[in-house]
């Protein structure tokens, strides 16, 4: 019996710092429909959208400042800025971080406790990880005359910053992407002015431990899954044009498959929370697009949303962005270079 109670005493103080979370079931894309699709935000948004981590709000840059909105509410204005180019919504800190023409802000969601984070150049990308307070950020600075990018990891405010890789000469650090354990990143290299990732690797930020990550040639849209087990990306002998197949496999290169049998100007890459679908954009024309969600072993996928864009344009692009409970996708022209009204699809069982 004292055995017993100390084991229940054990558990009980176990469950007591721990939190428990419930996560969405996965679901084929043959169990969902589309019920409902719609402008959310009429306003043009500059950035894409990013969802807060209890899926009740959604952030992004406008071209007057950052704002939040309920997911059936208007938006609201938390703070200033001028041409937002990556937000960040921590999960661990409730914390939104922001990328405004090269500056670093950290941020509650209701625009309190607003700090510039000091860096040592022009921040160009900054992600938070999954299951910590620490903020990967890419930084592009003069060094020697040339260009160079580096990969540092900070926290909240900066006061701790540890630098984790640099790009070699002449190459670009892209997408940097955390893994689900928050102690390796992914991310790619290009040529600076162009956005076609010609190599894509995976480091460890504690100290130095890099792999390539195999890719079926250059490639644009690299995502990772949720899981940190597989990588997608657009690619193809025309990548460089917008033209390919979106690509899965595992981050060793191995059991690589097409997801689109169709070539196609592919956008908007993005991961189901569980990881088992995939939604994206298939831009027919300049003016003209198809959102669908596909299952990520490529058993089946599902038509979103077919319209006519906001704007025409030959290399007008789009993202879409997931909600935690993946029953909900955001999508729109909002990509940091065009600026479009965001769209809401919300998905139930059949």
């Amino acid at each position: 019996m004292r055995g017993g109670g100390l084991l229940l005493a054990a558990l009980a103080l176990g469950l007591a710092g721990c939190t428990v979370g419930r996560e969405a079931a996965p679901e084929s894309t043959r169990q969902l429909r589309v019920d409902a699709v719609g402008r959310l935000v009429d306003r043009p948004a500059l950035s894409p959208a990013v969802w807060a981590p209890d899926g009740r709000r959604f952030a992004y840059g406008g071209a007057d400042g950052i704002y939040v909105a309920a997911a059936d509410g208007a938006p609201r204005l938390i703070a200033p800025a001028e041409v937002v180019t990556a937000l960040s919504w921590s999960r661990r800190l409730d914390r939104l971080a922001v990328v405004d023409r090269g500056l670093l802000w950290t941020m509650r969601p209701d625009g309190s406790d607003r700090r510039q984070i000091t860096v040592a150049g022009f921040v160009t990308a900054a992600v938070w990880a999954p299951g910590s307070d620490r903020l990967a950020i890419v930084v592009r600075r003069a060094v020697e005359g040339a260009s160079r990018f580096e990969l540092w990891q900070l926290n909240r405010d900066g006061g701790f910053r540890r630098f984790v890789t640099a790009a070699p000469r002449g190459r670009a650090i892209r997408d940097p992407q955390w893994l689900p354990n928050s102690l390796y990143l992914v991310y790619g290299l290009s040529i600076p002015s162009e956005s076609v990732i010609s190599e894509a690797w995976q480091v460890r930020i504690a100290y130095p431990d890099r792999r390539r990550v195999p890719l079926d040639g250059p490639a644009v849209a690299l995502v990772l899954a949720p899981s940190g087990r597989q990588i997608a990306y657009v690619t193809g002998p025309d990548v460089a044009d917008g033209v390919g197949r979106v690509a899965v496999s595992r981050l060793d290169g191995s059991g690589r498959f097409t997801l689109t049998p169709e070539e196609g100007r592919y956008a908007g890459l993005s991961w189901s929370p569980q990881g088992d679908k995939l939604a994206f954009a298939m831009l027919d024309d300049e003016a003209h697009a198809r959102v669908w969600i596909a299952d990520s072993d490529a058993s089946g996928r599902l038509l979103v949303h077919d319209y006519g864009l906001e704007f025409s344009d030959p290399s007008i692009s789009l993202s879409t962005a997931w909600a935690p409970d993946g029953r909900r996708l955001l999508f729109g022209t909002n990509t940091g270079t065009f600026t479009g009204p965001i769209w809401m699809a919300t998905f139930v069982r059949r």
